[in-house]
């Protein structure tokens, strides 16, 4: 039998450990079969991070329908800063989106947490940053963050998993620009509602969030991840 070099083998030791299930206290029943770097628990919110891209692959959070738009602190004051939890190779930092097209894009969203300057002071840590196009960010997923928002003021709490997937290059360091954007909404006893966006401009300004209604086993393929029910 041919003797496997120690490069090989130490391959497959470590190819086991760079795929394994993301599950988070926010959406407990489901496991998430997906590569994640680096797995972050902030104060409300669980980041999937992928050192490759420099980005969150995804990020799982609570909405409480009680709190939600209650009490609008403002964010004046709050600005986008490195996450020091990250090895430095894996960091983005702000000036790596200067002038490059792409809004500095919130996968947990400062406007479902700002009761809390605490949690709105970790929505801005770049951990939970990716390049998005300035009329998807401010248009079309501003609508369906605020639909988000309502979803838990009508069921009490709404679990979200908001992702990135894909590639349509890099700006600056290295940080990818994500093909798609995807937000799924799990509602108690109903259908989750799922969204997939192209990180484009075009037809954003006008674009209606029932355009891009998705399911989950879209997402699935094609973002390349699959959910497991574990209870």
């Amino acid at each position: 039998m041919k003797k496997m070099s120690k490069a090989a083998v130490f391959g497959l030791i470590l190819l086991p450990l760079s795929v394994f299930a993301f599950s988070s206290k926010f959406l407990p029943g489901y496991d998430i079969q997906t590569r994640c770097d680096k797995i972050l628990h902030k104060t409300a919110f669980d980041i999937c991070y992928s050192c490759k891209w420099k980005t969150p692959r995804m990020v799982v959070y609570r909405i409480d329908g009680k709190l939600a738009d209650g009490v609008n602190l403002s964010r004046k004051h709050l600005y986008f800063r490195p996450d020091y939890r990250l090895p430095a190779k894996c960091r983005s930092y702000p000036k790596d989106y200067s002038r490059t097209g792409f809004d500095r894009g919130h996968l947990a969203p400062n406007a479902a947490f700002d009761y809390s300057k605490r949690v709105q002071k970790e929505t801005f840590l770049m951990s939970n940053i990716a390049p998005q196009k300035p009329r998807l960010n401010r248009r079309l997923w501003a609508k369906i963050e605020r639909f988000a928002r309502f979803q838990a003021r009508k069921y009490e709490t709404v679990s979200v998993i908001t992702g990135v997937c894909g590639s349509q290059g890099y700006i600056r360091n290295g940080v990818n620009v994500p093909r798609y954007w995807f937000k799924i909404i799990f509602r108690p006893r109903k259908t989750p509602v799922c969204f997939l966006a192209p990180n484009t401009n075009k037809g954003m300004s006008r674009a209606k969030a029932k355009e891009f209604l998705s399911s989950m086993n879209e997402i699935e393929r094609e973002c390349g991840f699959s959910f497991f029910r574990n209870d």
